[in-house]
């Protein structure tokens, strides 16, 4: 517990801040993304945090320091009346340059749906200015040099599909922690 002012007094009311992420997490093609995840630990080692991420799709994060009721209620009145959609894969792709790490991902074509989505969350959750290109993401913080020996092997990294999103994952962790995120619950998407 914090300390006020004075030394002895104790707060009742430490506030523990968390951040929270939404997220789509795709069952249908998690074997695929682990396959690509496996493939280039055999090329370049990949670290056990991302070989072992579960595949997912980030739609919106925030801070907070309120209570889990409060962000659970909140979370379910965002996405009330959100339908079940299709997400489109289109390929994979990568962020950064050559004097940088880089992020290898399967790019997910943007729809109505996913914009929708980010942006009740962001209405709700009132953080503002948030940049979203939907992806889903194999492997980060590739070093330039291991990343110059994927470039031969790129033709066998391509990925072109779809799947259903029937539900969002709400995952939540403290801030400052290097701990995995957990689970805090799962949203089922109407029809």
């Amino acid at each position: 517990m914090k300390t006020g002012k004075n030394k002895n007094q104790v707060s009742l009311f430490e506030a523990i801040s968390y951040e929270y992420l939404f997220v789509i997490s795709p069952k249908e093609v998690e074997a695929d993304v682990r396959m690509f995840k496996e493939k280039l630990h055999e090329l370049i080692g990949l670290p056990s945090q991302v070989l072992n991420s579960i595949p997912h799709i980030s739609l919106y994060h925030f801070y907070s320091a309120g209570d889990l009721d409060t962000i659970l209620k909140k979370s379910l009145q965002a996405l009330s009346g959100f339908r079940a959609f299709k997400v489109r894969l289109d390929g994979i792709k990568t962020f950064g340059s050559e004097q940088y790490d880089r992020t290898m991902y399967i790019d997910v074509e943007k729809s109505d749906e996913l914009e929708n989505l980010h942006s009740a969350l962001q209405m709700t959750f009132l953080r503002k200015g948030e940049k979203f290109h939907p992806h889903l993401t194999i492997a980060r913080g590739i070093k330039p040099d291991k990343y110059a020996l994927i470039v031969p092997n790129l033709p066998d990294f391509e990925f072109f599909g779809g799947f259903d999103c029937q539900q969002i994952t709400l995952l939540r962790k403290r801030l400052g922690e290097e701990m995995p995120y957990e689970r805090v619950r799962i949203i089922n998407l109407e029809g």
